[in-house]
């Protein structure tokens, strides 16, 4: 009888012991991208660099995928790969806000650009295929009428959040130009307004 009472609470003791080691392992990795001394500094502190939700919860973003994929290590093709989060070239963080802003077709080094690649591998994980969002989480559903109405309309607002974020968005400076995201924004109109 003793015996029987015994396995729950070292199943709980367990499992609690379990939780604490994994909830402490992320600051961890956190720590890691904070210290490193080509991050992004509007970047740092933001688990949404790797989880798809500002608490460090639900599935990884496409660099989180990535990032596990090296062995949790920041290598240089990674890094190559997102330089929206990672000083690459050792410019100055602003130089790189305004060098992006240019009309080139695409970031050097980077394969060209496919829109709906893009968006599937960067914002349909928070966003939803279908602009449905994640109301729970705070993102912003925008496949409405209320968002086509009330947002749509402010273009160079939202292709600021597109390009430098707000909030839990991390934005997309330095990985896509400026009529990569101009483009972005008109697919995300064209699914609202389709879907709405």
């Amino acid at each position: 009888m003793q015996n029987n009472m015994l396995k729950p609470l070292i199943y709980f003791i367990s499992l609690t012991v379990m939780s604490a080691v994994l909830m402490g392992a992320m600051p961890i990795l956190m720590d890691d991208y904070n210290d490193h001394p080509k991050t992004m500094p509007q970047y740092r502190d933001k688990c949404t660099i790797c989880h798809v939700y500002a608490d460090g919860s639900g599935p990884l973003t496409h660099f989180g995928e990535k990032y596990d994929r090296a062995g949790l290590d920041f290598t240089e093709t990674l890094m190559n790969e997102f330089p929206n989060l990672f000083n690459v070239d050792g410019s100055k963080i602003v130089a790189i806000k305004i060098s992006s802003r240019s009309e080139e077709s695409s970031v050097p080094g980077n394969e060209p650009f496919n829109l709906k690649k893009y968006y599937r591998a960067e914002c349909k994980n928070c966003h939803g295929k279908y602009g449905d969002g994640d109301p729970f989480q705070g993102v912003p559903a925008w496949a409405n009428q209320k968002w086509i109405k009330n947002r749509a309309s402010k273009y160079d607002e939202l292709l600021d959040i597109i390009l430098y974020g707000k909030d839990k968005m991390i934005g997309h400076d330095g990985k896509i130009t400026h009529d990569e995201a101009k483009q972005l924004l008109d697919l995300v109109i064209k699914i609202a307004k389709k879907y709405s």
